[in-house]
């Protein structure tokens, strides 16, 4: 069969699904959450206008939608056995992978199309510039995005022999690239250098070139320089407005070197994989490996840790008689989720990146390390649970009641003394213990290969911040069986966790359009308005709302930005759009309403209310 049948099959297969047009909605709605710009950057942006909504919405929709679309596209057909079948024809391997590839890419390109034709025109009419070359410039630029994310996305698939690897290496690929200037290029610039953005940052060229490495921001930089506004790593709204804020005058920091290089960053990667993936598929075995058996054996190793296999119901001596005796007949399901989960490497490759990450993050500046002290493990840690780990337990909840009702595992369920309460009771806590461990243990790790650097954690901030992680992973591991009950397709429900960690990686600019729509005014952390609810609307989200409670913990100023932002915001003459509550209000606690403790509450009703919601529809809904 030859790769073009490959394709076309594929792409009509995806296109009748409903998955690529829900992708379709996500770009539209992130379009019109985008922050508008003021009058003096409309008048540079010109007739580009009708493209800087669609730019952002395209550069952050199309990673998590190739990813949730295509983690799967090789290691389903090994898994059904369809690839022996194809390969029995004339079809070669490296055919299947590019059938794949073109096929898949075909079926996201189109309906991100039309997302954007429509966004365009919309915003046509409301500003009232058009180019037609423009316009057909940035539809190719998206197309090239597109495939480029798709090849990625595959290669990672052929080479990984099972979905469980495959869905891992989705998952860190996605997220590393998106939040590549935020989070990872910084994490791997301090490992690589030792320096940390601010003064103390070495070899500042090359840290502003190894910025457009990612995917992300290769796209970025060519539609800056297609829409010829400053060219730079985030949307064109924000070159703008920095080139501005700068000296109140328009006056752009000239790119590092030719935009063209970011057109080889973004086709490097999906070539560089497909040839790498591509190669490990042909030299490996068409038969997927267990996606448990290695990490079972070396698990069931360790002599200090439980047989996975076994029927011990908790790690520690009396643990099982303590679930047994709660009220509810769920400890046998929360047991099964919990050894489910337990034999894959997920929760674990979770917990180690965000132990990886928080070694990394260790070397601080003087005035955080002087401000922090023996705190800084805590502080450096905050980001990766939240965002690594809260993404990870999304990752590994989401399908949980789904997967049960379709391979009908759920009758078994029903057919036994657990009510249906109880039953998404099991699978919750279930699930949160099983990511919960490996979570502690990074916690508890970062702090102690910190002790010859910062000294030892205080014993009651380090019990109540552990307390706290395992609450948190509970928390979103809820949000996560809430979405697989009330949601009945696993592309839906898979859709649903790529919008919430989408508005969680844009939430600074989403809840400034938030609040803009609310009040009528203009609003940016730059310069925050002086009205408290605007913080209320800053802290809704849950990695916000967890921050907020862990600087109380750790001891730093009121805010929803992690402890070491909050120490650097204190600084003389430092600028950001991070908020400090104290600096901005006059007090750490101006309001009721903008005490830690509030914020406590609404991350729990973060899990209440969706909880109560699918507690009452899967009581009135069929089993199947």
């Amino acid at each position: 069969m030859p790769s073009t049948t490959i394709a076309r099959t594929e792409c009509r297969r995806h296109l009748r699904g409903k998955g690529p047009w829900l992708v379709a909605l996500c770009v539209i709605a992130f379009s019109r959450l985008t922050t508008q710009p003021d009058p003096a950057g409309t008048r540079i942006i010109g007739n580009a206008m009708p493209l800087i909504h669609a730019q952002p919405a395209v550069a952050f929709v199309v990673p998590f939608a190739a990813a949730i679309i295509n983690v799967r596209s090789i290691t389903r057909e090994r898994e059904s056995g369809t690839a022996r079948i194809l390969l029995g024809t004339k079809t070669t391997r490296p055919r299947l992978v590019l059938g794949m590839v073109l096929g898949r890419g075909m079926a996201l390109l189109a309906p991100v199309l039309v997302a954007v034709v429509l966004v365009v025109g919309y915003d046509t009419f409301q500003y009232g510039h058009f180019s037609p070359l423009l316009s057909l410039g940035f539809l190719a630029l998206t197309a090239a995005y597109v495939f480029a994310w798709t090849g990625l996305i595959v290669a990672l698939s052929a080479a990984s022999s099972s979905t469980t690897r495959a869905v891992i290496l989705g998952t860190v690929v996605t997220i590393a690239f998106t939040l590549w200037n935020g989070i990872t290029l910084p994490v791997l610039w301090q490992f690589a250098t030792g320096s940390t953005l601010g003064t103390d940052l070495t070899h500042p060229r090359a840290f502003a070139i190894a910025g457009w490495l990612s995917p992300v921001s290769a796209f970025q930089v060519l539609t800056n320089w297609l829409f010829s506004v400053p060219i730079g790593a985030d949307g064109a709204i924000t070159q703008v407005a920095d080139a501005l804020r700068e000296s109140g005058e328009f006056a752009p920091t000239p790119p590092p070197i030719s935009p063209w290089w970011a057109l080889g960053f973004l086709l490097a990667w999906p070539a560089l994989a497909l040839v790498a993936g591509t190669a490990l598929f042909q030299r490996g075995d068409l038969a997927p490996r267990s996606r448990s058996e290695p990490f079972r054996r070396l698990v069931d190793a360790v002599p200090s840790l439980p047989r996975l296999g076994g029927r011990t119901s908790g790690w520690l001596p009396g643990c099982g008689r303590v679930a047994e005796s709660l009220p509810g007949s769920w400890q046998p399901l929360a047991r099964r989720e919990f050894h489910r989960l337990a034999r894959s490497p997920l929760v674990w490759v979770a917990g180690a990146l965000v132990f990886v990450a928080a070694f990394l993050s260790l070397s601080q500046p003087t005035y955080v390390r002087q401000a922090l002290g023996s705190r800084v493990p805590l502080a450096v840690l905050q980001t990766p649970l939240a965002f690594i780990g809260g993404i990870s337990v999304l990752f590994g909840t989401f399908r949980a009641v789904i997967h049960d009702r379709d391979t009908g595992a759920i009758r078994f369920t029903a057919g036994t003394a657990t009510s249906r309460m109880e039953t998404l009771v099991g699978f919750t806590l279930g699930r949160a213990v099983a990511f919960a461990v490996p979570m502690v243990l990074a916690v508890v790790l970062t702090c102690l290969v910190a002790i010859p650097q910062y000294g030892v954690v205080p014993l009651g901030t380090l019990a109540a911040f552990l307390s706290y992680t395992v609450l948190f992973v509970a928390v979103i591991a809820g949000i996560g069986v809430s979405l697989s009950t009330i949601l009945r397709s696993q592309a839906v429900a898979g859709f649903a966790v790529l919008v919430f960690t989408a508005v969680h990686v844009t939430w600074l600019q989403l809840s400034n359009t938030l609040y803009g729509a609310m009040s009528g005014a203009s609003v940016s952390g730059f310069s925050p308005p002086s009205n408290p609810l605007y913080m209320v609307v800053r802290w809704l989200a849950p990695f916000q709302l967890s921050n907020v409670v862990t600087n109380a913990i750790i001891d730093v100023p009121n805010s929803a930005a992690p402890a070491t932002a909050v120490i650097s915001n204190l600084q003389p003459n430092h600028f950001s759009n991070q908020v400090v509550v104290q600096l901005e209000y006059g007090s750490d606690v101006p309001v009721w309403y903008l005490h830690p403790s509030v914020a406590l509450v609404e991350l729990l009703l973060w899990v209440l209310v969706p909880f109560a919601v699918a507690v009452v529809i899967y009581r009135s809904r069929s089993i199947d």
